[in-house]
């Protein structure tokens, strides 16, 4: 595995860069305050900008590591922060990692995803040089998992109630992909 760490990443619409904290107040307002862009995640909406300030600041610090993976997502026609995208949880001795994403609700239904994740996997393998990379996907959560069938990720399994939200238990789906079935 190669300890590269999060460098830019060009697709035909977006770049995909580190995140830098004066990022924080177009990421607050484009998706990390909106209800439905976090309801399938295992958190809710952040209300506080200074909050979620602090946790921008956090991941602009992590990028010492060779091992930290996160993008902000920029829509190049505007220069608007879209999304985010990471590798997360590195398990250097396996050379897997989970990824997580989420989209600005305004750029749902474009492709854009697909897009941003195909690049991210072509990274993580070629790259970074991972044999896996597997992401959960709550259950409902049917756009997600047409991004991930799209970038030749496969269902591995159902993990029933993993996560916990609004009350209730919810069962997660496994997909993954490895560097020898990948498209790239």
């Amino acid at each position: 595995m190669n300890q590269i760490g999060t460098q830019t990443i060009d697709t035909e619409r977006c770049l995909l860069r580190r995140i830098v904290p004066d990022d924080a107040p177009m990421m607050y307002e484009n998706w990390a305050k909106h209800e439905e862009v976090c309801r399938y995640f295992p958190f809710y909406p952040v209300m506080d900008i200074e909050q979620y300030k602090e946790k921008v600041h956090k991941w602009s610090s992590n990028y010492e590591s060779g091992t930290y993976f996160h993008w902000v997502i920029e829509w190049r026609a505007r220069g608007e922060l879209i999304g985010t995208i990471n590798l997360g949880n590195v398990q250097e001795a396996s050379a897997m990692s989970d990824t997580c994403y989420m989209l600005s609700a305004k750029y749902w239904g474009q492709g854009i995803m697909t897009e941003v994740l195909h690049a991210v996997l072509y990274y993580a393998f070629y790259k970074v040089e991972l044999n896996r990379v597997q992401a959960d996907v709550f259950d409902g959560n049917t756009a997600s998992i047409h991004v991930l069938t799209k970038c030749g990720m496969q269902l591995e399994g159902i993990a029933r109630q993993k996560y916990y939200k609004n009350g209730a238990f919810i069962d997660a789906a496994q997909y993954a992909v490895l560097r020898s079935e990948f498209k790239g």
